[in-house]
């Protein structure tokens, strides 16, 4: 079974480069098909009560700072959080293997914390805003390898569905950032 685990990570390791390449392209040119308009005109209290939002600065971190604090807390808590033996019901992967596994999973999670934590300390920086944007795009081909890779190491619906709400995100918040 380890030899079979073994030769599934290798062939893994070797058909990243050729699918980095593809996701990459299909990233940069997806990304001119969103235009998003900058406006210096603060929405109406009228436009509030319709339930429209202001994607200013503010409100873009405090977005991306409860997006990451929820998946960082709990990676930092319990490297399997959202694995198979992890208390969440929400499943992404296989179980963390071994300390090595463990010590990934939660790193992820600090760094995930650290991140949201500056949206908290400086929740009106262009800075904090680009550093989110940077992470999420940096972590997007990442998302689209793990859906092609599936079972048995990760969920692949979840991470379809996890696709939906990311991707948008990681392009407004690199055409907000980055204007």
């Amino acid at each position: 079974a380890i030899n079979e685990i073994d030769r599934r990570r290798r062939q893994q390791a070797a058909a990243w480069p050729r699918s980095r390449k593809s996701t990459m392209l299909a990233i940069i040119l997806a990304l001119p098909a969103l235009v998003v308009h900058h406006n210096d005109i603060a929405p109406s209290n009228a436009l509030k009560l319709r339930g429209g939002v202001a994607l200013d600065t503010k409100t873009l971190n405090t977005i991306n700072g409860l997006y990451h604090v929820g998946f960082g807390a709990a990676l930092y808590a319990d490297p399997n959080a959202f694995a198979d033996s992890g208390a969440s019901p929400i499943k992404y992967t296989a179980d963390a293997e071994g300390p090595v596994g463990a010590f990934t999973s939660r790193a992820f999670g600090a760094m995930m914390l650290a991140l949201s934590s500056a949206a908290y300390f400086d929740p009106e920086s262009t800075g904090v805003l680009k550093a989110f944007a940077i992470a999420e795009a940096l972590f997007t081909p990442i998302l689209v390898k793990n859906i092609q890779d599936g079972e048995p190491a990760f969920k692949k619906k979840m991470w379809i569905f996890q696709s939906f709400v990311h991707i948008p995100l990681a392009a407004l918040m690199l055409f907000k950032a980055f204007k």
